[in-house]
């Protein structure tokens, strides 16, 4: 967003003149024009994007279908075979959504008040080839089933009525083309939701974008499935990602699936564009060299240029509850072991955890360099931000003993690095198993308090190598699956002191010099795995957690 100005008022060039005018607005009692101002954060605050899913609550595509589960054999849950674009050879049956309440099918449900949006309504069905369409669960209906043999396409109405949270279909008898066996399966399935046209172009909802105004940048962690990487290291032929390997645009869905991982760059992209924010990306830790190549130079033709390109190596790399870890920590002793030469044992530590740290490093190091390469020298730090992050609580094994590395071994890293970042969520861990939604939100608060002492340490090593301190996520965290007293950690939620709390996490982060301020996340459920939305609903744009959004960032809940 940029500074809002307004033109000079031209007033005669004279003491006299001046004098007179001042005088006329003193008489009149008119007051002097004042130069409006953004808000202190308008700038700093971003959002990171909920993962794609048939359990999402982000609404992000008008086709529904885009987001469709995994398609499985009729009366079977075992996968059905597909083709190269991901749609079923075979009768099949998948999920489109699956918004109930955590745990609906396997009681008792964690939210005491049972909460689900209502994505009722008539949705247009379309695919190519010949199929039966029917509702495999709940009241949903299947209505207007007809087949054009002319152009081989089957339309229907999907009505799915009040109260359903549920959404399954099955296709039986199917066909791809006119001369095709029946049970061939078939391609190019659309659902369009509610409220567009059945013949639409438009990817992204009304909803989803409504939602995104407030935010300077979005962050595309769970867009792109980082924490489900393909492969493992050292397993021959299965541990590279390639470039040829993504997921495509035209592919069946851009949920997770055993073949692919994470949305086609072609979505990230439009998203961007669309909305102008500001795109923080995460590369794959199985991603070859060719690939961050190929990437870089797609973002470079596709990406419009007023967008700033945030890159971080994989996601929490540092974590060892992620196959990242495991795969990062491998590649990096088993560079030492093999190359005499390896910058990662240059100074013969003989430590493979900090050959696993400074592996993490370097590989961003990489990627800075050859996203340099296609975007121009003048880009990096400037549109091309790479971003170290690591583990907040382990300031000196993580960060400054990395950083003094990288700074003995390639150099100042401000030279090739925009900043250091953590993830200083504040928890409820301390909260008692009775304690009340109230007491859970002050625990959280002393534990905002308690992370300061990280930030300062980060901050202080941030700066000594000229480098930015931000956070690549942050948020209430109410967590962690456990099942004792979760009806309070959820209610704690939807308190009106939430509001609070997030100003006051996020306003002293700022007062101690902080940079990018990236919450965790965009609408979701509320279950025992966390409460992380600012909603529970996409439509649900005025919660306590929204309304600290846009006291921070000087915008108005979206009408």
């Amino acid at each position: 967003m940029q500074p809002l100005t307004r033109q000079p008022t031209m007033y005669p060039k004279t003491a006299t003149a001046a004098a007179l005018c001042a005088l006329t607005l003193t008489l009149f009692s008119i007051p002097a024009p004042a130069t409006p101002k953004l808000p202190p954060y308008a700038d700093k605050i971003g959002l990171e994007l909920e993962g794609l899913g048939d359990g999402g609550r982000t609404m992000p595509f008008v086709d529904l279908a885009k987001t469709l589960r995994g398609f499985s054999r009729l009366g079977s849950n075992d996968p059905a075979p597909t083709d190269s674009n991901g749609w079923a050879k075979c009768d099949c049956a998948t999920v489109l959504f699956d918004i109930r309440p955590f745990a609906t099918w396997a009681p008792p449900i964690d939210d005491p008040d049972k909460f689900q949006p209502d994505w009722s309504g008539t949705y247009k069905l379309m695919l190519t080839g010949k199929a039966d369409i029917s509702s495999g669960e709940g009241n949903n209906q299947v209505l207007n089933l007809r087949y054009d043999t002319t152009q081989n396409i089957t339309t229907a109405d999907v009505v799915v009525p009040k109260g359903s949270g549920l959404l399954v279909l099955r296709f039986a008898n199917t066909q791809r083309t006119p001369n095709a066996p029946t049970n061939s399966g078939f391609t190019n399935l659309k659902i369009i939701r509610p409220g567009y046209p059945a013949n639409t172009t438009q990817i992204f909802t009304n909803e989803l974008l409504r939602a995104l105004k407030p935010f300077k940048a979005l962050r595309y962690m769970d867009w792109l499935d980082t924490n489900h990487q393909p492969g493992y290291y050292g397993d021959a032929g299965h541990h590279a990602l390639e470039w040829k390997d993504r997921r495509t645009a035209n592919y069946a869905s851009q949920s997770e699936s055993s073949k692919h991982y994470g949305v086609a760059w072609e979505y990230v992209v439009a998203l961007a564009n669309q909305t102008g924010k500001d795109a923080w990306i995460n590369v794959p830790v199985a991603a070859t060299d060719d690939y961050i190549c190929q990437l870089a130079k797609y973002l470079k033709a596709n990406l419009k240029p007023n967008i700033t390109i945030y890159i971080e190596h994989s996601n929490e790399v540092w974590n060892f509850g992620f196959p990242q870890y495991i795969y990062n920590k491998l590649a990096a002793i088993d560079d030492v072991k093999n190359n005499p030469n390896s910058l990662l044992n240059n100074d013969k530590i003989n430590e493979e955890e900090r050959y696993a740290h400074r592996r993490h490093a370097q590989r961003l190091y990489t990627i800075a360099q050859i996203f340099k390469q296609e975007f121009g020298t003048d880009s990096l730090l400037k549109r091309v931000r790479p971003v170290y992050a690591s583990w907040l609580i382990s300031p000196d094994s993580h960060y400054r003993d990395v950083l003094k590395w990288m700074n003995a071994t390639y150099g100042a890293p401000k030279n090739y690095f925009w900043s250091i970042a953590g993830a200083a969520y504040y928890n409820a861990e301390k909260a008692s198993n009775t304690a009340t939604p109230q007491q859970i939100v002050e625990v959280m608060k002393q534990n905002s308090i308690e992370n300061r002492k990280f930030h300062t340490q980060l901050k202080a090593i941030a700066d000594s190598y000229g480098l930015v301190y931000t956070q690549y996520e942050v948020g209430p965290d109410n967590g962690g699956g456990k099942v004792e007293n979760v009806a309070n950690r959820i209610r704690a939620n939807r308190l009106p002191e939430m509001r609070d709390l997030v100003l006051f996490d996020c306003q002293n982060w700022f007062a101690s010099g902080g940079g990018l301020y990236m919450y965790f996340a965009s609408p979701s459920g509320f279950s025992r795995y966390g409460c992380w939305g600012l909603s529970e609903d996409i439509r649900q744009l005025n919660t306590p957690k929204w309304q600290a959004i846009y006291t921070l960032t000087g915008t108005t809940p979206p009408k």
